[in-house]
């Protein structure tokens, strides 16, 4: 970022004409957010653990297509609780082009990681997702019960035959949380 550009709109916000402050302050404010996003970046990519989890943490607020690159990235990370946080991160931002990476993403080993993998996906409005969650519900309690409140908070009339399936589980808080997930269903 040029030192010279900061400092032409740094002085024309003394500007006599409110719209010209307005606008230099505007793109001061652009620039700076896309230095903060670099250094986010640098840091998902460079720190340690805690400054990975932070970073990703803190590009949940930029507004930015630049962090879905890097965010997708770390969704492959060694770091289980990296790739949680990258995940709780994704869906809270629900951009369409991450929608396939978190489908395939719910491969993951960990079972608490699939858990939030599975609740990211719920904040999308897509009806394929429940035939995508179908499987999960056959995993261990964590995994199961985030994919009964997932097809609940989707709400679509696709996830009705697999709660329904799950009504006949041998574990007792799947076949409850499904009694209560039918009940929310919007068709």
């Amino acid at each position: 970022m040029s030192q010279d550009r900061i400092q032409a709109l740094q002085k024309i916000l003394k500007d006599p004409d409110a719209s010209v402050r307005q606008a230099a302050a505007d793109s001061l404010d652009a620039l700076e957010a896309r230095g903060s996003l670099q250094s986010l970046i640098e840091q998902l990519r460079t720190g340690d653990r805690g400054q990975r989890i932070a970073a990703v943490c803190a590009l949940e607020q930029v507004q930015s297509p630049g962090v879905f690159v890097p965010l997708l990235a770390a969704l492959k990370n060694d770091d289980p609780d990296l790739r949680a946080a990258v995940a709780r991160v994704l869906g809270s931002k629900r951009h369409p082009k991450t929608l396939g990476a978190l489908v395939k993403a719910l491969k993951d080993p960990v079972p608490g990681v699939q858990a939030e993998i599975i609740r990211a996906l719920s904040a999308f409005s897509d009806r394929r997702i429940p035939a995508c969650l179908a499987p999960y519900l056959k995993g261990g309690d964590e995994v199961a019960l985030a994919a009964i409140d997932a097809l609940a908070h989707l709400g679509f009339a696709e996830g009705e035959p697999f709660l329904l399936e799950s009504l006949g589980d041998e574990r007792s808080a799947v076949r409850r949380g499904a009694a209560a997930a039918l009940g929310r269903l919007n068709q």
